[in-house]
């Protein structure tokens, strides 16, 4: 059996620190004798203080290197569970846009005035019609302006295919904000095939404004009819014959600011057959059109220049184009 082993003698503390305190006592006392018996003055008191300091600096190290140190343990505390927000979900607003149909573009707006088409009335696009068939195009259109449309606003041909349309007052008052309808009558082109026609409003000073409209159809074969059916040659429609002695009557010129107002009646000799009706251009852009067989036109009250003096013409058209444009002689007085 083993015995248990004696525990290591060491050294007490305390007596180490006793004898340093003697030793400073006795190193004090024998400083004081010698300074009174030897008049060593300020340099023994000097030499006192230094051994005293000496001896207290040895005891603090000492007790330090007696004494156990202790090292702070500093605690990190970690988060356990970190929370992460969920994204919220995102919604998404599906907004339905209006498309119609026959809307086109358009001059959009001019001063106070401007429309925008809301739906087709009668004859939907791709309507199917037999070859020269008549009929009424109806739109419906919306006052998006300032200022209500008179029942002397027209509608006015564009472009493409006429149908044997003409510029047509729409005979209501529309204020602003509210919906009229407008009717053009029509014919539909001798030509099998689809047949397009584009139609803007006009104020009563001849500008175009809004959006454009259009009507589009379906021309097929000729209605059949009862009894023997006899076979009938078909002739291509040609351009009809251009006008002539075109004469502008013009009565007024003023200045307006950066336009010109100007008053007057236009007058042609017309010399085809043929013809849808005409077209009348001011400054090289189409400015209103007439039917067939119509040899004058009026212009509205101070129409708008650009230039003085206006620049006027007239072109014969009908399913397969127009003819030259006839410039007119006259001048503003």
């Amino acid at each position: 059996m083993l015995k248990p082993m004696k525990p290591k003698q060491t050294f007490p503390n305390n007596t180490i620190l006793w004898i340093l305190v003697g030793v400073l006592v006795i190193s004090g006392i024998a400083a004081i004798v010698s300074a009174f018996n030897g008049g060593g003055g300020e340099d023994e008191v000097n030499a006192v203080y230094t051994n005293a300091a000496a001896t207290l600096t040895a005891q603090q190290m000492t007790m330090q290197a007696f004494t156990p140190s202790v090292t702070p343990t500093t605690f990190t505390q970690t988060p356990t569970t970190t929370f992460t927000p969920l994204a919220s979900p995102t919604l998404f607003a599906t907004q339905a846009s209006a498309t119609s149909s026959s809307g086109g573009s358009g001059s959009g707006a001019v001063g106070c005035n401007n429309s925008v088409f809301v739906s087709d009335v009668t004859v939907p696009d791709d309507t199917v019609m037999t070859s020269g068939q008549t009929f009424t195009k109806t739109w419906k259109l919306q006052n998006t302006g300032s200022c209500a449309w008179t029942a002397t606003y027209k509608v006015s041909f564009v472009s493409g295919n006429a149908m044997g349309g003409v510029v047509t007052a729409i005979n209501i008052t529309v204020q602003p904000g509210q919906s009229g309808d407008v009717s053009v009558a029509m014919k539909a082109p001798t030509t099998a095939g689809d047949a397009i026609g584009y139609w803007i409003l006009t104020n009563d000073s001849g500008q175009n404004f809004g959006s454009s409209f259009y009507v589009k159809i379906k021309v097929g074969a000729a209605a059949a009819t009862t009894g023997t059916a006899t076979a009938t040659a078909t002739t291509a429609v040609s351009v009809p014959a251009a006008v002539s002695n075109v004469v502008a009557s013009l009565t007024s010129c003023v200045a307006d600011g950066a336009q010109y107002k100007f008053n007057g009646s236009l007058t042609w000799d017309d010399n085809s057959t043929n013809e849808t009706g005409f077209k009348i251009y001011l400054n090289g852009v189409e400015f209103t059109s007439v039917s067939a067989d119509v040899e004058s036109y009026d212009f509205p009250t101070d129409t708008n220049s650009s230039v003085s003096p206006p620049v006027i013409g007239v072109a014969s058209y009908n399913g397969a184009g127009p003819s030259a444009t006839v410039p007119a002689t006259g001048a503003c007085p």
